[in-house]
């Protein structure tokens, strides 16, 4: 997450969303001029310029802000004052190829058990056994998306400069890192069997009604 008070904009980490490489993007506009530099982890940095959240692996205890913080808790650090007049922005994707890519970069972390099974039985009981991971909370408060724009995945060039351009300043796409780009198999058999669609379209009803999704796994495949 990321707090901008030069650029007044609040930025809420999503999950498999190409989160973090924008997240590195905007973080110049919460630092001192000069002072970034690109690196896959952060530590919590807040200065007047801004806040930027923790991000890495063994997090302190006591960090206060960190990358995938929920709306409310923001909301509630920042103060309202900040949150009612910053211009607050995520990524969405299509809830389907994110279920996709969450799984196999669980497979790649070595979160899935051991199995013979094809890839679309594995990723069929992952789902079931809860292993999509929601990001309700990073742009909902009481139940209600919370934010004033979102970034979508499948066009995310075109929607940064647009946000860019909101906030008054340059878009510089040759700035964008690849972070967690690889993971996913090129050419991988297709994962959604009928359960599995049915249980993505259950859990993600919301963000497949709130952001115009199709309900199917079809563009997915």
């Amino acid at each position: 997450m990321l707090i901008s008070h030069r650029h007044r904009f609040i930025y809420t980490k999503t999950f498999k969303t190409a989160g973090t490489s924008v997240e590195s993007y905007f973080e110049p506009l919460c630092m001192a001029p000069g002072e970034w530099l690109l690196s896959h982890e952060r530590a919590q940095t807040v200065s007047e310029h801004g806040v930027i959240g923790f991000r890495g692996a063994d997090q302190p205890a006591d960090v206060q802000w960190w990358n995938h913080m929920p709306a409310a808790l923001i909301r509630e650090r920042a103060g309202d004052d900040v949150w009612r007049n910053y211009f607050k922005f995520c990524v969405v994707r299509n809830p389907f190829d994110r279920a996709i890519s969450a799984f196999y970069f669980a497979r790649a972390k070595g979160r899935l058990p051991a199995s013979t099974d094809s890839d679309a039985l594995q990723f069929e009981h992952w789902l079931a056994g809860g292993g999509l991971r929601l990001d309700r909370e990073q742009y909902t408060l009481d139940g209600r998306f919370a934010l004033d724009d979102v970034v979508r995945y499948e066009h995310l060039h075109a929607d940064l400069a647009r946000v860019c351009q909101r906030l008054g300043v340059a878009w510089q796409p040759e700035r964008l890192p690849s972070f967690k780009a690889g993971i996913r198999p090129q050419g991988a058999a297709p994962l959604f069997t009928r359960r599995a669609e049915a249980l993505v379209r259950q859990l993600c009803a919301f963000e497949i009604e709130c952001f115009g999704y199709a309900a199917t796994a079809e563009l997915a495949a």
